[in-house]
């Protein structure tokens, strides 16, 4: 745990909860003391004979302490004597470290003091024998002071403390603490001063936490400690590596409490949608001590009925931690193949069905699937230049639902993430496949919706009667319907050999707003019109009709074919559009018969303009028919010759 983070912790719960941490940090920093010493003393040996000194030969212990990639502990390029002393780069900051080191021993000393371990007497006498040897360190311009080292590395005198000495008998003390702590382990919890029924909270927790700990899989984190202070039980998990990201979990009777600070406020709103039965309250932070940046504290409390309650209350909050882990890097992956409201929907999934995320992030998150589009664009021929672009924004979603799921199952079945990868090629090949099938599906459906607005004009016209307002909003209403179909058809068809349906569908639908139109001018044709005009009207309605029944069939006929009909079949669908062909001109004619009898008698103005308004209208619907089977004719006969 960082010194960062300890201190966010300590303002917290408080310093004993940190107390086995500290103790842990402070022993490892006293190895880095220990070495730091050694290392310097060779920076000197280094500057009086270069020839005789190896840093290598540091190497085992400096691995031991973890410093092996440290820069600071590298063989300096260049180590000059200058005036007092001898200069190296970074010699400061590595005297600084040294004394950060220390301040953490007495810190953990200190905390021991507090909960009474040791004596507040013994933690201010190391204090004070800290400031004086502190005191008595100071570097300028990364010149190591003759001696320096010399007097920290050797033992003390009576009348002359050393740093050495200070370490040592810290160490004693740090002992001390730890064998006092007398610290156990519950279900993978490191706790100390339990009682009985703490164990049991710190049991349920654990129970939560491991049932989806597996989930984060190599990335770090999810520690948790627990300890007694005074009347609550005090969990504290070390959610990840971010200082600032801080769970403390507070048991107080049938009292749940959780302290939560995080600095994506995102990532806070989706624990709080995990944990809904708790009552929040959020506020924003800025602290030199903690961060330069703003954070946010949340608290939330869940007052349990009874123990069970309570119990089922920790379990699903320990469950719940795992998913904090990379939330926000997973958020941002996901956010460049969707938009945002749907990559976080797409994590509140996964959550829900306890699959995670991270197993998405270990196979290569966004940077593999943009690869899987690159494969699906050349096995396919497409261009796919995004998920949305290859399946639609619902289709992406859904995707990503699987994606998420198979590689949680799968890398948690053992199973390596390319063979995960192979998979996933599959998957996506299928999908990308299918969009056609979806976009022959709703140009149907639209085509549909066009005949019903075309039986509801020959419908009127057959009765005679007036049309009422009622009839004009349903066809409307329909008109509208056949819109939305025809946005649908455009959102999955963004793909360069899917295109055509986009011309397609936006001709097919000029047919649909003849018919809804003419739906709407019928509210004003006069009932008296002359029967041999209105006979013409119904035949005319009736072929234009008939053309969107036979573009129906022509559609009908291509879904046939796409689904593995031979190559000779294709001649019926050749013959489907002959008959849309044929159709189309028997409307021709009946327009032109409408008009010859309409020249034929005398009509009134609005007559002539209502009449002559409705022919053009049920002649055009015709046109724009014929037209979009022409477009899917030359599409499907394009697609078959390449292939």
């Amino acid at each position: 745990m960082t010194v960062r983070k300890m201190q966010i912790v300590s303002a917290l719960a408080g310093p004993s909860l940190l107390l086995p941490d500290l103790v842990a940090d402070a022993l490892t920093a006293n190895a880095r003391i220990k070495f730091a010493l050694s290392w310097l003393q060779t920076v000197e040996r280094y500057a009086i004979d270069a020839n005789r000194v190896s840093f290598a030969n540091l190497m085992p212990e400096q691995t031991l302490v973890g410093l092996e990639a440290d820069p600071l502990f590298t063989a300096p390029i260049a180590v000059t004597r200058a005036p007092g002393g001898i200069h190296f780069a970074n010699a400061g900051t590595i005297i600084n470290r040294l004394l950060q080191d220390l301040m953490s021993m007495r810190v953990a000393i200190e905390a021991g003091a507090e909960v009474g371990i040791i004596t507040p007497v013994e933690s201010a006498r190391l204090r004070t024998r800290e400031e004086d040897i502190v005191r008595g360190v100071r570097l300028e311009d990364d010149i190591l002071p003759s001696g320096l080292v010399s007097a920290l590395s050797r033992i003390a005198e009576p009348e002359h403390d050393t740093l050495h000495s200070l370490v040592m008998d810290m160490h004693k003390v740090l002992n001390v603490i730890g064998v006092a702590l007398a610290e156990e382990d519950v279900a993978g919890a490191h706790v100390s001063r339990l009682s009985g029924l703490d164990k049991e909270r710190v049991a349920a927790f654990m129970r939560g936490l491991n049932r989806t700990a597996p989930l984060k899989f190599r990335h770090l984190g999810l520690g948790t400690s627990a300890t007694r202070d005074q009347s609550r039980l005090i969990i504290q998990n070390d959610i990840g590596a971010t200082d600032v990201h801080v769970l403390i979990v507070y048991v107080e009777g049938l009292r749940l409490s959780i302290t939560y600070s995080d600095i994506h406020h995102q990532r806070l709103e989706f624990f709080q949608r995990r944990l809904q039965r708790f009552s929040w309250s959020v506020s924003g932070r800025r602290s030199g001590e903690i961060t330069q940046n703003i954070s946010y504290l949340a608290t939330g409390v869940f007052e349990a009925p009874n123990a069970v309650a309570l119990d089922a209350a920790l379990e699903h909050l320990g469950a719940s931690v795992t998913f904090l882990i990379d939330w926000n890097k997973a958020r941002k992956s996901l956010r460049r193949l969707v938009p945002k409201i749907a990559a976080v929907s797409i994590l509140d999934w996964a959550a829900d069905h306890e699959l995670g995320h991270c197993a998405y992030l270990e196979i290569g998150g966004d940077t593999f699937l943009g690869d899987l589009l690159e494969i699906a664009s050349k096995a396919t021929g497409g261009f796919y230049t995004s998920l949305q672009n290859a399946l639609g924004e619902e289709g992406a979603v859904d995707f990503l639902h699987q994606v998420l799921r198979i590689a949680s199952e799968e890398l948690r079945a053992g199973r390596h993430p390319l063979a995960i990868r192979d998979l996933l090629r599959a998957e996506l090949l299928s999908r990308v496949a299918s969009v056609a099938d979806r976009i022959l599906e709703a140009v149907a459906d639209h085509a549909a919706l066009t005949l019903d607005l075309g039986n509801l004009v020959r419908s009127a016209l057959l009765e005679a009667g007036p049309v009422g307002s009622a009839v004009a909003k349903r066809a409307n209403a329909w008109e509208a319907l056949a819109d939305h179909q025809v946005r649908r058809i455009r959102g999955l068809s963004c793909i360069s050999n899917e295109l055509a349906w986009q011309i397609i569908a936006s001709g097919a639908d000029d047919a649909a707003d003849e018919f809804e139109e003419i739906v709407f001018r019928l509210q004003f044709l006069p009932i008296d019109i002359p029967v041999d005009i209105r006979d013409a009207l119904v035949r005319l309605a009736e072929y234009s009709v008939a053309t969107t029944t036979a573009y129906i069939r022509l559609l009908c006929t291509l879904t046939n074919v796409r689904r593995g009909t031979s190559f000779p079949d294709t001649r019926q669908f050749l013959h489907t559009f002959d008959q849309l062909r044929s159709h189309e001109h028997l409307t021709d004619a009946a327009e032109r018969e409408v008009l010859l009898r309409l020249m034929k008698v005398n009509v009134d103005a609005k007559t002539l303009y209502i009449v002559t308004a409705i022919v053009d209208s049920l002649e055009e619907a015709a046109d724009a028919l014929l037209h979009a089977g022409r477009l899917v004719s030359d599409h499907a006969l394009g697609e078959w010759f390449a292939t």
